[in-house]
């Protein structure tokens, strides 16, 4: 009994430490993975409102409220996704982690994932094509899911290669699939905001109405940031509206009886 009590706390001693000596590489994993999310979602964000022809307005707002844009749930899931990958890795016995049904699923989705992925991302390029918009947002939106399971997969093994745990890894396909994952995280925030935005011009979108002073046109609400709001008419000639930044108390969400607008709106989300 007492050999097995002693065993236990040899092996939690023997973790902590795999635990504390694997902290700064999984801190400077994490500040990377920040980095990628951020820039993506400033790739997304840039997309959206090129489509638009306003790529102006990200000049004018606060830095603060582009960068919220960014993709934080992408950043989460890959921020929870790598410790729960790295905690089994270090956490389970050396002679286990290349054994588990785990770690077998995750280079059979580094060696086969990439080529989906691949795959996937070449279709929402066609259907954007044809103008199917709709659907092309769709398959980009599945292949998120797909990108962060490729991510978490190649990450695991190099964390198993690089934590001496099994050297004899070969990393030839973990690199073409951080290849192929570093330009995804461009393409698909890059294609997801545009079609987001040709989805978002159509009248029937589910960007707001709103109405100016003094003007009976139907407007859609494209982004507020605080004071000035911006604003595109509801229909509109050429392939783009024109957007323009207009007083936030010169809008309001409906007309009078004398086809005015009604009282000005005050506060709406930030953000398209």
């Amino acid at each position: 009994m007492r050999s097995s009590d002693n065993k236990k706390i040899e092996e939690a001693r023997a973790n902590a430490r795999r635990l504390i000596e694997q902290g700064p590489k999984v801190f400077i994993a994490l500040f990377t993975m920040t980095g990628a999310a951020y820039l993506s979602g400033s790739v997304y964000t840039r997309s959206y409102f090129s489509a638009f022809g306003a790529s102006w307005v990200l000049e004018e707002v606060p830095i603060a409220i582009y960068f919220s844009q960014s993709w934080i749930p992408l950043l989460l899931i890959l921020f929870f996704g790598y410790v729960a990958v790295t905690n089994r890795t270090l956490i389970e016995g050396q002679g286990h982690v290349t054994t588990a049904t785990g770690f077998k699923v995750a280079v059979a989705v580094v060696r086969y994932g990439p080529w989906f992925l691949i795959g996937l991302l070449s279709i929402p390029t066609l259907l954007s094509a044809l103008d199917l918009v709709s659907a092309a947002i769709g398959f980009l939106l599945v292949a998120i899911p797909l990108l962060l399971l490729v991510c978490a997969s190649t990450l695991e093994l190099f964390v198993v290669r690089f934590s001496n745990i099994d050297r004899g890894i070969d990393l030839s396909r973990a690199y073409l699939s951080l290849a192929v994952i570093t330009a995804a995280l461009y393409v698909v925030p890059a294609q997801l905001g545009t079609n987001w935005a040709r989805l978002d011009q159509q009248d029937t979108s589910s960007l707001l109405n709103v109405y100016l002073r003094d003007d009976a046109t139907t407007y859609k609400l494209l982004f507020a940031a605080e004071t000035r709001w911006y604003v595109f008419p509801i229909r509109y000639g050429g392939n783009e509206p024109s957007v323009k930044a207009v007083a936030a108390t010169d809008v309001s969400f409906g007309l009078d009886q004398n086809g005015s607008a009604t009282q000005s709106g005050t506060e709406v989300p930030q953000g398209q």
